[in-house]
C-alpha cells in the first residue's frame, strides 16, 4: 500500500541547526524505527550533503560491498517520487538483485521509504524488526524527516563546533 504524502510544509522559522536538535530528531527516529534507518538529506546529483545510517553494521557492509545503492528499488523510487512507500509494496520484478530479501536476512523485514523535495530532495529508509509501521508512526517519521530537512537546509553554514559534534555522532558532513 502506497501512503500518499500529507502536506508537510517546511518553513524557515524552524529551529536553527545545531547538533542537539538534529540529534533529538535522530533519537526520536531510532525509537520509532528500532531496525535502524538510512537518511540522505539535500541530495543533489545522487549524493547527499548529510547521510545518517544506523542500520546493522553487517548489512551496511554487505550493501556497500555489493554496490547495491543504485539497484535498491526503494532508493530508485525515492529519487523519482515523493511520499511514502511501504517496503511490502515493492514489486519483486523491480528488485532483480534481490535487495529486499537480502535486507530481510539482516532483520530488516518491515519498513518504509520516505521521500520529499523542497529545493533539494531528502529521503530515508526506516526499518522495524517486528512488525509493519502504523500510519501514525509513518506520519511522525515524515514530520521528523521534514524537520531534519529544514534544520540542515543551510548545512554549509554550520559552525566548526557543530560540525565536530556531528562528526562524533559518526555523521559525515559533506559540502559540495
Amino acid at each position: 500500500m502506497l501512503v500518499e504524502a500529507a502536506n508537510t510544509e517546511v518553513t524557515p522559522e524552524m529551529t536553527p541547526p545545531n547538533a542537539d536538535s538534529i540529534g533529538d530528531s535522530l533519537s526520536h527516529l531510532k525509537q520509532i524505527a528500532p531496525g535502524g534507518f538510512a537518511i540522505g538529506l539535500h541530495v543533489r546529483f545522487a549524493a547527499p550533503k548529510l547521510m545518517f545510517n544506523c542500520y546493522p553494521a553487517e548489512w551496511i557492509t554487505s550493501y556497500a560491498r555489493q554496490g547495491l545503492l543504485m539497484s535498491d528499488p526503494t532508493v530508485r523510487w525515492a529519487m523519482s517520487s515523493e511520499g511514502v512507500l511501504r517496503w511490502s509494496d515493492v514489486d519483486p520484478g523491480d528488485d532483480p538483485r534481490r535487495v529486499m530479501p537480502q535486507a530481510a536476512e539482516y532483520g530488516l523485514r518491515y519498513g518504509v521509504t520516505l521521500s520529499m523535495a523542497s529545493g533539494a530532495r531528502s529521503f530515508g529508509g526506516l526499518a522495524h524488526t517486528e512488525r509493519p509501521f502504523e500510519d501514525a508512526e509513518i506520519e511522525t517519521m515524515r514530520a521528523e524527516l521534514a524537520r531534519l530537512h529544514a534544520l540542515t537546509r543551510d548545512i554549509d553554514e554550520l559552525d566548526p563546533a557543530t560540525r565536530a559534534r556531528l562528526a562524533k555522532l559518526s555523521i559525515a558532513v559533506v559540502t559540495l
